[in-house]
């Protein structure tokens, strides 16, 4: 058990170990408190409600682990191997943790900062013929798509998407 606890990195330390811990659901006030040494009325004083400390919580784990996610990208690279290695990427970096991590994505503009490089790649990739898009089948529509499904993929704990990649080449490509 730590000592008392006084300034907020230190919060934020014991409240990022409780989360890899235990998963970022598990986080609490309350479990914060005496892990910090001090007392539960106090923390209110660092963070109004469980759910700011839980955002700066998950804000700090997507920007680690997403820090160079750009870096998978490489020039004339195709859509359909760029996610297969995103896909990787993810994976090995979140199959140590709890999958709750997933959900919190969402609110710490992660997901917007993927589907952006998402479709950057999607339209560097000279492969895909641009008569395929329409107004059902749009590439925004498309990378939510895609994003939607590699993170369900993910929450299920398969250790790859092949499968997925391949439905995803048929529709893109003259394969």
């Amino acid at each position: 058990m730590r000592q008392k606890v006084t300034s907020k990195e230190e919060i934020l330390d014991a409240a990022m170990e409780i989360a890899i811990k235990e998963g970022v659901d598990q986080v609490s006030i309350r479990k914060l408190a005496k892990a910090c040494g001090i007392a539960v009325g106090s923390m209110y004083n660092y963070y109004p409600d469980k759910e700011s400390l839980i955002s700066e919580v998950s804000g700090i784990f997507w920007d680690r682990l997403l820090k160079d996610q750009e870096k998978l990208y490489r020039r004339g690279m195709d859509f359909a191997t760029f996610l297969e290695q995103y896909y990787g990427f993810l994976y090995g970096r979140l199959v140590h943790y709890d999958t709750s991590w997933l959900s919190r994505m969402n609110g710490q503009n992660k997901k917007k900062e993927a589907l952006a490089l998402f479709l950057e790649v999607l339209r560097a990739d000279s492969r895909v013929d641009p008569s395929i898009w329409n107004m059902e089948l749009n590439e925004d529509a498309f990378v939510e798509y895609v994003f939607v499904n590699l993170t369900a993929l993910l929450q299920a704990g398969e250790n790859n998407c092949r499968f997925f990649i391949f439905l995803i080449e048929h529709l893109l490509y003259d394969v």
